[in-house]
């Protein structure tokens, strides 16, 4: 199914609209199905980590990008090619109803599955921040609010920003295909909306609207995190496809098709690509077959 359906542009500042208790259950969802459950050490974390890293050719590479240090790993063997960059779910972020993790680092790092599976010549992954990295270190601001309600804080996406800048002068004056994994979709598509050297857009389960995210859940909504959908505008002619699964209860295909929705109004050419794969969850038939599903066209036509 087709929605079939750039200088740097202005910064991002605009809040959606108190991170309540509803929105521990949601969370609670979210660390379960984006990380496969609760049993592993961060010690173990770190390890499957660097085992996914390793078997893909991926070498780690952390990146400062103030406030954050981001946890990097990276295949560059063509530097002059465009580069895809692949930003990891939210991860860890509740042990319990109540109780909120100690460290948000994934127990199984989807996103970081996916890069290890892309075989283009540049590949790099970016972590959320406080995962794969020292929460107390000084350069480090791990409030353990970065992954709670100001996950899509301006702050973070600044420090992707920088990020990408840094990418960008090591490498010549790299561009972007970003790929983003659950939350880490909201991520990508801010930056996108904010850059000229992103090239495409794509999302694996990803949360698109993050204000009718939360309002399908019932749930309050994130006042101090940023939302995608509300640079529609300005994401209206960038190539992008978005993988949605029909068995994907935590971000459902009602996500996407209101993100998509928002983003007609503003388009002057079809650019925005549903793939559905109706057996598909929001973890498991994405890997094995990231690289058909990769090899997908984007235009806009």
């Amino acid at each position: 199914m087709r929605r079939e359906t750039n200088k740097k542009r202005p910064r991002l500042f605009r809040k959606t609209a108190l991170l309540s208790a509803g929105f521990i259950g949601l969370f609670t969802l979210s660390a379960c199905q984006t990380t496969g459950g609760f049993g592993r050490s961060v010690e173990a974390r770190n390890s499957l980590a660097q085992t996914i890293a390793y078997q893909g050719g991926l070498d780690r590479a952390d990146v400062n990008a103030p406030p954050f240090v981001l946890a990097r790993w990276q295949r560059i063997s063509d530097p002059a090619r465009p580069i895809h960059v692949y930003i990891e779910g939210d991860g860890l972020a509740w042990l319990s109803k109540s109780r909120p993790s100690g460290n948000p680092t994934p127990t199984d790092p989807v996103a970081l599955r996916l890069a290890a599976a892309d075989n283009t010549p540049n590949v790099i992954y970016l972590a959320r921040p406080c995962q794969y990295t020292n929460l107390r270190s000084a350069q480090n601001k791990c409030a353990r609010e970065y992954w709670m309600g100001k996950r899509y804080a301006s702050e973070v996406i600044k420090s992707y920003d920088q990020a990408l800048d840094q990418i960008k002068t090591q490498y010549g004056g790299a561009n972007f295909h970003l790929i983003g994994f659950s939350g880490g979709a909201n991520i990508a598509g801010l930056l996108a909306a904010q850059r000229d050297d992103v090239k495409s857009l794509r999302t694996v389960s990803g949360n698109v609207d993050n204000d009718f995210f939360t309002s399908f859940h019932k749930v309050s909504a994130m006042p101090l995190s940023l939302n995608m959908a509300d640079e529609a505008h300005r994401l209206a002619n960038m190539p992008q496809r978005h993988f949605v699964g029909g068995d994907d209860k935590f971000v459902p295909r009602a996500v996407f098709e209101s993100y998509a929705q928002k983003l007609q109004r503003f388009q002057s050419a079809p650019c925005n690509i549903l793939t559905y794969r109706p057996q598909a969850d929001h973890t498991e038939g994405w890997v094995s077959q990231w690289q058909t599903l990769l090899s997908l066209p984007l235009d806009c036509g």
